[in-house]
């Protein structure tokens, strides 16, 4: 099985629209950064935001990273990631980070890991602040590098060409893992003539779901 059986339900997924909803009774109570995101709820108890909505806030720095995280962790996600990031010392040293990006082409390796130094950050939640900024990397576009797509690519189930470079990475946090993710996925967008973006969804919604059916009644031909 290939990622590649999948081109044609890929193409269609529109990427732009996937959304999570947020609930104040889970961000309300955070002390740090509270009037933010009062502005952001405006007295309203549940908010949905999208990709698309992120892509249209992203030049209001401090409202955008507050949303990129509630986008990527409608929960707050585990430990205290989140709590720490949103510390005045650390998250101030987040929008100073980010409002660098504005007027630049494409960002280094060692820029990325200028932004691993703020408490709080990993590689995950970092490349959802470089992909909704539309940063490149060493002539690649940024994409979230989620650890629900790694695991998608390093389990076993796919044979594209050159995924095997994915199968003994356990973690995301390496940038030199994250460059081989972004040549990797922007050849085989292009060998599928999917975006690069749809990819990325289909790995994280998709990527692990799936097992090729073997049986009495054969193979399944999915294109």
């Amino acid at each position: 099985m290939q990622i590649a059986d999948f081109a044609n339900f890929i193409r269609e997924i529109p990427y732009e629209y996937q959304s999570f909803n947020i609930k104040r009774s889970i961000w309300g109570n955070e002390v740090n950064q509270k009037m933010i995101i009062d502005d952001i709820f405006s007295g309203i108890e549940t908010i949905s935001i999208s990709r698309f909505d992120l892509f249209q806030s992203a030049w209001h720095l401090q409202e955008f990273a507050l949303k990129v995280l509630m986008w990527g962790y409608p929960t707050k996600g585990r430990g205290k990631n989140i709590e720490n990031l949103l510390k005045h010392e650390n998250f101030e040293k987040l929008i100073r980070q980010l409002k660098m990006l504005e007027g630049k082409n494409d960002l280094t390796l060692a820029g990325i890991q200028e932004f691993q130094e703020i408490k709080g950050l990993g590689m995950s939640t970092i490349t959802k602040f470089l992909y909704f900024k539309k940063v490149r990397i060493e002539k690649y576009p940024a994409l979230i590098f989620d650890q629900k797509v790694l695991n998608a690519l390093n389990n076993g189930r796919y044979r594209d060409f050159g995924i095997e470079k994915f199968k003994d990475i356990k973690s995301n946090n390496s940038v030199f893992d994250y460059m081989d993710y972004l040549s990797f996925m922007q050849s085989l967008a292009a060998r599928m003539n999917v975006a690069p973006d749809q990819l990325e969804l289909f790995l994280f919604e998709f990527g692990s779901n799936f097992k090729e059916p073997k049986g009495e009644e054969g193979d399944l031909d999915l294109m």
